[in-house]
This record gives C-alpha cells, sequence and structure tokens, in this order.
C-alpha cells in the first residue's frame, strides 16, 4: 500500500463521510450504513456520452474509488456540458470569450487566442497540452450528509467597490476526478485516471493508470503475445521498456507572465510504436489500473520519468503526453491548482479589472454558474446565480456559520452568504 493510500485509508476511517453505494434495479442508491436510500443525482454529461464513457471505464485497485466510478450518486461532466469559465467585475462567462472585453491589446502573457484557453500550465489537464487525441470525462463525489449530498456552500467577498467574488469551498471527502481517454475512432480506451480528495486542511491526489512502470507494461506485453520476440515492433517496445538509457531530457516552462507558475525540468521516455493496435486495445480494456503515487515509470541514477510518452496514434497514453515530467504527489499538483480563483491583475497589473483565473478551491473544472444567463454579462448588474439543476440537486447552497463547520467542511473564513434571486 502506497503512504497515499494508508494516509487516505486513515482520513476515510476518522471521517466516516461518505458510506458505500449500490445501486437497485429502481435507480435508487443505498446507503449501507443505515439502510436509507436516496434518489440518483442527474449527471450533466448527456446520457448518450455518459453511457459511452461509464462502459468504457477501467477497474481501479483502490475500493473506494471503484465505488465513486460505479456509483448512481456520482455527477460525471465534460467540457462540452461545463466549458471553463471565469469571473470578472460583473459576473461570470466561458474563458473563449475572456479576451473580448479585454482593452489591454496584448493579452498573450496569460491567454492563447488561437486555442481559446489560458496559457500554460493554467490551460488544460496537465501533461496533455500538446495531446490531440484525447477525451477527459470528469467527476464529482461528494459525500453525504443526513441521507443527502453534503452541498458547497457559496459565500461573497467584496473585491472593490463594485465587484463582489464568489468563493465556494468544497466538503471534507469531497472527490473530483478526471478520466483520461485515448480517441480510438468511435471509441474510448481508458488511459488514466487523476483523483483528488478534500482533507480538513487541504488535498489528497492520486494517479491511476494500468501500468505504472514500464517493467509492468513489459511483463504485460510478453504475458499477452507469447511471439512478441518474433515480431518487430513488440520486439523493440520490449527492449525501450527494459532500457533504462532511453530516458531524453525536457523542459515545461510557463510563459511569460505566468512564469513563477510553473518550471520543471526532466525526462520524457517516448514508447516505440506498439505495432499491434489489437494488443494495445486489449490491454487498456482488461487490465486493473493501479496507483502511480510517487512512482517513477522509469529511472537511470538521477533521471527519472513518471509517466511514458509517445508519437504513435494509438498507445497507453495519449499523443505527446508531457506528464512523464510531473511527479504524482501533492506539491507537484498544487503548483497548478493553487493559482484557481487568483485574479488576473497579480500576473499582470494592466488587467485589474478582468477578473480571475478559473476555478475555487483548487480545483478549476467545476462551479456553480447558470450558463443560460451568461449572456447577460455586462448588460445587467450581475449575471451570476446558482445552475438550477445544481441548485435542485443540492449541489450548491448559500453559506452558513452554523452548518458549514467542522468535521464536514474544512475551516471557512467568509463574509455575508450570497442570495440568489434570480
Amino acid at each position: 500500500m502506497t503512504a497515499w493510500n494508508k494516509r487516505f485509508g486513515s482520513l476515510l476511517g476518522a471521517m466516516l463521510l461518505a458510506a458505500p453505494l449500490g445501486c437497485n434495479d429502481a435507480g435508487t442508491a443505498t446507503l449501507a450504513s443505515d439502510g436509507t436510500t436516496v434518489k440518483a443525482v442527474q449527471s450533466l454529461t448527456e446520457p448518450a456520452q455518459l453511457a459511452k464513457v461509464r462502459a468504457a471505464l477501467p477497474k481501479v485497485a483502490f475500493p473506494h474509488l471503484q465505488d465513486i466510478l460505479t456509483s448512481p450518486q456520482t455527477i460525471w461532466y465534460d467540457h462540452d456540458v461545463m466549458p471553463s469559465v471565469y469571473q470578472d467585475s460583473m459576473g461570470a462567462q466561458v474563458n473563449s470569450t475572456w479576451p473580448d472585453l479585454v482593452a489591454v491589446s496584448d493579452v498573450s502573457m496569460l491567454y492563447d487566442r488561437a486555442k481559446k484557453r489560458w496559457q500554460f500550465p493554467l490551460a488544460t489537464t496537465a501533461g496533455t497540452d500538446n495531446s490531440t487525441n484525447l477525451r477527459v470525462e470528469n467527476f464529482i463525489a461528494l459525500p453525504q450528509r443526513d441521507g443527502a449530498l453534503a452541498a458547497i456552500p457559496i459565500w461573497s467577498v467584496p473585491r472593490n467597490y463594485n465587484r463582489q467574488e464568489w468563493n465556494w469551498a468544497y466538503p471534507v471527502n469531497t472527490t473530483l476526478g478526471e478520466v483520461l481517454f485515448v480517441v480510438d475512432g468511435g471509441n474510448l480506451l481508458p488511459v488514466e485516471i487523476r483523483i483528488r480528495t478534500r482533507y480538513a486542511t487541504g488535498w489528497a491526489t492520486n494517479v491511476f493508470r494500468p501500468f505504472p512502470t514500464a517493467k509492468s507494461l513489459a511483463a504485460a506485453v510478453k504475458s499477452r503475445r507469447a511471439d512478441w520476440s518474433n515480431q518487430v515492433n513488440l520486439r523493440a517496445l520490449v527492449a525501450s521498456l527494459e532500457d533504462n538509457t532511453t530516458l531524453t531530457p525536457k523542459t515545461l516552462a510557463a510563459k511569460a507572465a505566468l512564469a513563477p507558475t510553473f518550471h520543471q525540468n526532466g525526462y520524457l521516455d517516448n514508447l516505440p510504436d506498439f505495432g499491434d493496435a489489437a494488443l494495445v486495445r486489449e490491454l487498456l480494456t482488461s487490465t486493473t489500473f493501479s496507483s502511480a503515487y510517487n512512482t517513477a515509470w522509469k529511472e537511470n541514477g538521477a533521471q527519472k520519468s513518471y509517466a511514458a510518452n509517445s508519437s504513435a496514434a494509438l498507445s497507453i497514453v495519449p499523443n505527446n503526453y508531457d506528464a512523464g515530467l510531473i511527479p504524482v504527489t501533492e506539491d507537484s499538483c498544487m503548483r497548478c491548482h493553487k493559482e484557481g480563483g487568483r485574479l488576473v491583475s497579480e500576473f499582470n497589473d494592466a488587467l485589474y479589472l478582468y477578473g480571475e483565473v478559473w476555478g475555487k478551491d483548487a480545483i478549476f473544472s467545476f462551479y456553480p454558474y447558470d450558463q443560460a444567463r451568461f449572456p447577460e454579462l455586462r448588460s445587467n448588474d450581475d449575471n451570476r446565480s446558482i445552475d438550477p439543476k445544481l441548485k435542485a440537486m443540492g449541489v450548491f447552497e448559500a453559506y452558513d456559520a452554523s452548518k458549514h463547520v467542522a468535521p464536514y467542511y474544512p475551516a471557512i473564513n467568509a463574509n455575508e452568504p450570497i442570495i440568489t434571486t434570480k
């Protein structure tokens, strides 16, 4: 058991905030602790897409995560239904429109106009900025309390005379995650699951992969293809996997004004093409994913890579995958996640009026806003209100100092709670 799993396991035992969930034929979830039944939540991902995602999910060697992946209480969402957004002086809007209202002529120090997103490392799923065969599906699993979801409290903080910032904090034991799929024609092949779980003073991180080390993949290839040594591509692949001298140096560095956020020197391990697409599919769909926490994919003395890289059209990772530079640890992940909700003027003071980096509470992808009101930005006093679907499910609610307390919530320093009337 990894150190992360030991710590997280004790955390779960101490808090007991979320009971394992099962699903009966009526589509309700059963709370195993007391037999109480609650209705399944409604995911945001479109039903057809969600069915495809669920059918492609791998088995995971971590029972708590396996329960989350199969639970009807897990809320699934993706970039199609929850595009990334920012807050500014008058409300909220999608990141792709951010430069439209900015008077400063050059925003390239923060924003990539061509791709309509923030610059690295705040653009997209870490390590995938250059991947072209990737599909990401996100999920959130809120803990249960008194037979219902433990809601995410929201409150407002005055930034200046005309600006109220919305803040929120996730209940202790909330797990947010993303499943990375390689797009294989019309199919999805799972390659990685990333999770972050809230505890009282921060976030615990883990990543699950089918092959956390090069040696584990080499063993799997030999096991699945008895004649591997007679196949030119597989023989070259196994030779590369078993050779620790294949690591090549690379640097990932944030651009211009974002330079203080991320700079990483490291090594990548580029896998040869399998030359056997059926084997790749078999490995990704039949292997139980295991933790890669603080685990080197391959190392050669002081040289370490933490995940495979590939330029092939079909491999066990997305193409052009740079996550091998980044160890799976809390400190490593927080280098980017700590910037969620940070004022862009802290990176460039000329952008004082133009809002924040996306996200809150060290999470980028999830937010409460009603997207139907985004077009009202600048034509109303404030276009922010809670998404009706999320509000109806009890996912978000106004902060209540008597309710949102330890041990169910992290310490919250809030001003007046927001009241949404629209």
